[in-house]
């Protein structure tokens, strides 16, 4: 939010930092950096400074004597001009809204304007030009012109315009206003902080009263979408004004001059923090508003020209025949606004249910600042003075002003114990930090109601404070009021403070694939359709509302989707044999809880087979995983029998899907296809020069089910064997159960166990299964005496089974 220096001097005396005096000449004038500090200690964190010069020397008051013609010229004219030094100065003018008897700004000869040009004398069709009559943007108060800016009548001949205007070099601050604060989002909020803090005084704007009175015919309002709703009628709208200092003020702040009606609403929005709304009263239907929930599918054209679909989330404002007429606390539509014929006006104020306004601006994409404002909370008991100080700034004098709905609840008090608030902050002193809870203490100067109780201090926040809630609440504004540089720093110590049993096994798995060579990645879960659809995954995917990029628009379902970026990158820059992995969350868009996706964590191991068979390259991997982590055995089944939304699609004929003991899938095995490598739909001669790649992804979950990890031996420096099992297996007997019992039998000096072979006979219900192990001893090489026990020892565990091993 941008503020100007001059309109907080309007409410906090800030002369103990210096002001006052002499004008601020820098950014790094030693007064604004004092005014920089004192913001940011409570919070009202300062992002930008600049000097706004008046730079206004030399431009004057001058009144229009004579206009003639110019011989040869139809766009100019020759005007002369009294400017109070006795004689008419000659200035040619291209401008045609003006006539004679006009005050006019008049740039003398040697002054500089607020946007750098330069005025001199010259001569223009043969005619000498003593300077420049001067438009609204060429004096900087306001981003548009239609010609030069008429002054009143009675403004002085000869007087400077800063003067006359009461513009002046100013301060813009830029504030960084968190959505907990919401007095703060207008200029009275941040100066009655201030002014708190320097210990200062603080007076709000005068304005004349506008007596409220019972309405003849109360508009219909829902006082669940709006507990206070006053109305104000104004007649003589073409007559309304708006001091130009004032326009200048709003351009500071980052506000466009409209009209000076729409002026004066936005102005009292900054400056108190209340939104109003105008409409055009010969516009509105019976001349009557209501407030209700809008209707399904109902519509309504907005003042930025757009047509917009409204829900029964969305609180409508209607006109007396029903029809919508604006979109409360977010926008007013196209309909009822004020225009250039505008003669009678209704300016509504109203208090709003700020949950259904932030989620109407978001649903809508649609945020202005009255909404900024209304969802963070507005003060229900300004109406009057939002009316009170509209009506001072255009000079218009309202006809009647109702009050239709006024249900608001009055905050709660809090009780807040003194040991509290010590043993929270922490000083050495800690009466000085109860001290900010004493009626005339700094609480009480930014509206807290603080009565002393027994043992602590009963405390009534005031309704422009919504975000005070509790003792803690309370404690923060001591806090924020006694100084964050005063209080005590404390290391937070809490009881089980360390890494949780997951976090360790994730930490023990990373250091794990890192010693075997795997490079972990880091892609974003945010991908594109596209790169969903190479995965793999059919449906299920979340979608993005409002993705920052289409190439992050929806969340991953399958961790592939960002590992495929990751190794495609590797393979343009010639570096094919690449070993990665990756931890992190994927998403489904059915099954979470509470109507949100729903998400689970897991590992995904890319690797560059060696052989040229990636089911074996990530089958072995699969093994030193299940080794180290002890997960229960896993039940192998064929990966197309699989829901395809929720696991990556890998090669037809190499790939496995992993199953628990229920039959549930836990991860998936197998090769990529060479357009999931490629990227290409036909990969051909592209893939000639790659390895194979195998992968694997399985729930974390899972594999941290087998208690505490055990440890990978050391290699051993004998020389390995292969050798193959084949076996009759009958039906019932699972092939990860007959896998589970030869890797038992075969000890320690098993490596590796794979199913290089499985057959099913269509007239048998037998199967046979091919069993390949990789054996190694680290206290010698395996020799056939100890090879002929191995075989005794796997087929007599396979008896047990019911399965008989092959021989011969």
């Amino acid at each position: 939010m941008r503020i100007t220096l001059q309109w907080l001097q309007e409410f906090a005396d800030l002369s103990s930092l210096g002001f006052g005096g002499d004008p601020v000449g820098s950014a790094g004038d030693r007064r604004v950096a004092a005014l920089v500090d004192a913001l940011n200690q409570l919070g009202m964190v300062v992002e930008g400074v600049e000097i706004a010069p008046a730079s206004l020397d030399g431009v004057v008051v001058a009144e229009v004597v004579e206009i003639s013609e110019i011989e040869g010229a139809d766009r100019i004219r020759l005007t002369g001009v009294d400017d109070g030094e006795g004689r008419l100065r000659p200035v040619v003018c291209g401008a045609w809204n003006f006539q004679v008897g006009d005050k006019v700004p008049l740039a003398r000869p040697g002054s500089t304007l607020p946007n750098g040009r330069e005025i001199g004398s010259r001569k223009l069709r043969g005619m000498v030009s003593e300077g420049m009559l001067c438009s609204p943007v060429e004096v900087g108060v306001s981003p548009e012109s239609g010609g030069l800016l008429i002054l009143d009548s009675s403004a002085p001949v000869g007087e400077e315009l800063a003067s006359y205007l009461g513009i002046a070099t100013d301060v813009v601050l830029d504030l960084a206003i968190e959505a907990n604060r919401p007095d703060a989002n207008c200029v009275m909020g941040v100066a009655r902080d201030l002014a708190a803090w320097l210990r200062a005084p603080f007076s709000e704007p005068e304005s004349p009263p506008v007596k409220l009175v019972e309405p003849s015919r109360p508009f219909a309002v829902d006082a669940a979408a709006c507990d206070r709703l006053v109305t104000a009628e104004f007649g003589g709208v073409e007559g309304a004004t708006f001091p130009l200092r004032l326009v200048r003020r709003l351009q500071l702040c980052g506000m466009r001059s409209i009209s000076p009606v729409v002026d004066a609403s936005n102005y009292v929005m900054l400056e108190i923090g209340q939104p109003t709304h105008a409409y055009d009263l010969d516009r509105l239907a019976a001349g009557a508003i209501a407030v209700r929930s809008a209707a399904p599918g109902e519509r309504i054209t907005t003042l930025d020209g757009t047509e917009r679909t409204l829900g029964p989330e969305d609180i409508c404002i209607a006109g007396g025949d029903g029809a919508p007429i604006g979109i409360a606390g977010v926008m007013g539509g196209s309909d009822t606004e004020i225009t250039a014929g505008t003669t009678r006006m209704l300016l509504e104020v109203a208090h709003f249910d700020r949950g259904r306004i932030a989620r109407t601006s978001k649903r809508l994409g649609l945020r202005s600042e009255a909404s900024a404002r209304f969802e963070r909370g507005v003060d229900p008991s300004i109406a009057e003075q939002a009316i009170a100080r509209f009506a001072q700034l255009t000079g218009l004098e309202p006809q009647v002003a109702c009050v239709h709905a006024s249900t608001y609840p009055l905050p709660e008090p809090i009780l807040v114990k003194s040991e509290q608030v010590v043993a929270a902050i922490g000083h050495d002193d800690p009466q000085a930090l109860l001290s900010m809870l004493e009626p005339s203490g700094p609480l009480e100067a930014i509206g807290l109601s603080c009565e002393p109780t027994d043992g602590g201090f009963t405390v009534t926040p005031p309704l422009y404070r919504p975000d005070i809630t509790g003792p803690h609440d309370v404690i923060e504004e001591v806090a924020r009021h006694f100084g964050y540089a005063r209080v005590t720093s404390r290391m937070l110590r809490g009881p089980g403070a360390g890494l949780t049993p997951s976090q360790r096994f994730e930490r023990q798995l990373r250091e794990l694939l890192g010693g075997m060579g795997f490079h972990e990645t880091w892609p974003a879960t945010l991908v594109a359709p596209a790169e969903q659809a190479d995965a793999g995954t059919t449906s299920g995917w979340v979608t993005l509302s409002d993705p920052i990029s289409a190439l992050e628009s929806t969340l991953r379902v399958t961790v592939l989707s960002g590992l495929l970026r990751a190794l495609r990158h590797n393979i343009s820059r010639r570096m094919p044999a690449v070993n990665l992995f990756e931890i992190g969350p994927v998403f489904s868009g059915a099954g979470g809880s509470g109507g949100l996706p729903r998400e689970v964590r897991r590992l995904a191991v890319l690797v560059a087979a060696d052989g040229g068979n990636g089911l074996r390259a990530i089958g072995s991997v699969l093994a030193d995983l299940r080794d180290f982590s002890r997960c229960p055995v896993l039940e192998l089944a064929e990966a197309g029998s699989i829901d395809g939304s929720w696991w990556p699609s890998l090669h037809p004929t190499r790939s496995q899907a992993l199953l628990d003991s229920s039959g549930s899938v836990v991860g998936m095995a197998g090769e990529l296809l060479g357009s999931q490598v490629t990227g290409t739909a036909s990969p051909g001669a592209e893939l000639g020069s790659l390895p194979r790649y195998g992968y694997l992804e399985i729930d974390l979950g899972y594999l941290d089910s087998g208690g505490e990890p055990g440890r990978i031996a050391p290699p051993s420096v004998y020389t390995s064997s292969d050798l193959d099992f084949s076996f009759v297996v009958p039906a019932g007997v699972g092939v990860c159960e007959l896998h589970s019992a030869v890797r038992e039998a075969l000890g320690l000096v098993c490596q590796d166990l794979f199913v290089f072979d499985r057959y099913t006979p269509e007239s048998s219900g037998e199967s046979y299964v091919g069993l390949r192990a990789r054996l190694e001893s680290p206290e010698g090489v395996i020799d056939d005496a100890i090879t002929r026990e191995l075989i005794e020892s796997v087929a007599a565990a396979a008896a047990r089974l019911g399965s008989r091993l092959r021989r011969g």
